[in-house]
C-alpha cells in the first residue's frame, strides 16, 4: 500500500512538472537560469544591419546601460516579451538606458512586418547568419543581456523575463547609478 502510495505520488509529480504551462517555466520564476559565462567579461563586439540597412556597432553605444536582447518573430516567449521591453525603455530612455534587440530571423522583411503590428520604439538589428548571437553563446531564445555603461556583462538571462518586476527594475537602476 505504502508502495503504491509512493509511486502514485512520484507519478503525480512528474505529470505535474511536464504538463505544467509553458509560461511557468520562463527565467522569471527560476533566478538560477541566469547563465555566467560573459558575466564579468567586455561585451563582444559586433556591427549588424539595422532595419533600413545602415551599419550599427554595438561599441558604439558604450557609455549607456544596455539591454542587449536576442528574439526572433517566430518564437513566441519573445513576441511576448515586446510590450515588457518597450514600457521598460519608455521608462528608462532618458536616462542613457538603450535597448538593443537583435533578430535572428533569416528574413528581415518578416521583421520589418512583424513591427508593423508589433512597434518597437527601441533599436532593432538583423543577424540572419548568427554573427553576433554566436559569440554571446545564444543556445535559446530570448537571450538577454544586461551590461553596464563601460561595456561589462553583468548578467544573463535565458528565456522570457517580465522586465517590470521589481528585481528587473533594480538591476536596470544600479546599471544606471
Amino acid at each position: 500500500m505504502k508502495k503504491e502510495f509512493v509511486s502514485l505520488a512520484i507519478l503525480f509529480a512528474a505529470a505535474v512538472f511536464f504538463l505544467a504551462p509553458a509560461e511557468v517555466l520562463i527565467a522569471q520564476q527560476f533566478p538560477f537560469l541566469e547563465v555566467e559565462e560573459l558575466i564579468g567579461s567586455s561585451a563582444p563586439d559586433f556591427t549588424l544591419k539595422d532595419l533600413d540597412g545602415r551599419n550599427v556597432t554595438f561599441s558604439s553605444f558604450r557609455g549607456k546601460a544596455i539591454l542587449l536582447n536576442f528574439w526572433a518573430t517566430w518564437c513566441p516567449y519573445c513576441r511576448q516579451e515586446r510590450a515588457s521591453l518597450n514600457s521598460l525603455y519608455k521608462k528608462y530612455k532618458s536616462r542613457d538606458f538603450q535597448i538593443v534587440a537583435v533578430s535572428v530571423d533569416r528574413s528581415a522583411m518578416k521583421v520589418k512586418k512583424f513591427l508593423q503590428d508589433n512597434p518597437s520604439e527601441f533599436i532593432i538589428l538583423s543577424d540572419p547568419e548568427r554573427e553576433a548571437a554566436a559569440p554571446y553563446n545564444v543556445t535559446g531564445l530570448p537571450t538577454s543581456y544586461l551590461i553596464d555603461r563601460g561595456g561589462v556583462v553583468r548578467h544573463k538571462y535565458i528565456g522570457m523575463k517580465d522586465w517590470s518586476g521589481n528585481g528587473s527594475l533594480k538591476q536596470i537602476e544600479a546599471l544606471l547609478k
